[in-house]
């Protein structure tokens, strides 16, 4: 996670927990803030998968990026949204404990970062009540990007001004259709 998210969740946390201390005192409040915080802002399904019992279809993990990735492009503000990892080659999700390794691009100035986190809180949301293994995070720049393998390809959902497509072009990308 880069600077700008981790601070949306120290934030959100640190607001929550202020909130709720008149109501529920200094332990009662910081136990509710951070299970707030770790249920809507965690990644549940994302560690469920290293587990024997956890299955999930394949079809139902790759239809959920697909109506997120719709979702994404409606979005005017946003413009930049990639998958790493083993979806980031094209593929569609082929075994029952695959997950979607989804990484959007924080758009410049408060406005566009309070989106984005916001935008993860739903998102994430959303994949833990339709029990999708996402594994999302908001990186300040596509220059974070870099810090994964390479060699993997990269599948561009969003590119609006090409800067993913300049910072990698020595990489493959694959545009998701």
């Amino acid at each position: 996670m880069d600077r700008g998210e981790l601070a949306f969740r120290m934030t959100l946390e640190l607001v929550l927990f202020a909130a709720l201390v008149p109501m529920l005192g200094v332990v009662g409040a910081f136990v509710l803030a951070h299970s707030f915080n770790f249920t809507f802002n965690g990644q549940l399904w994302v560690c469920a998968r290293y587990c024997r019992f956890w299955r999930r279809s394949p079809a139902s993990v790759e239809r959920f990026l697909r109506d997120v990735a719709a979702r994404l492009r409606e979005l005017p503000w946003l413009e930049e949204a990639v998958c790493i990892g083993s979806r980031g080659a094209g593929t569609e999700v082929r075994h029952d404990r695959a997950d979607i390794d989804l990484r959007l691009i924080v758009p410049n100035g408060a406005s566009g970062w309070l989106r984005v986190n916001l935008l993860l809180i739903a998102l994430r949301t959303r994949a833990l009540l339709q029990l999708v293994p996402l594994d999302l995070y908001a990186y300040d720049g596509p220059e974070s990007l870099a810090r994964f393998r390479q060699d993997e390809p990269l599948l561009v959902i969003l590119d609006r001004r090409g800067r993913i497509a300049r910072r990698f072009a020595e990489r493959q990308l694959v545009l998701l259709r």
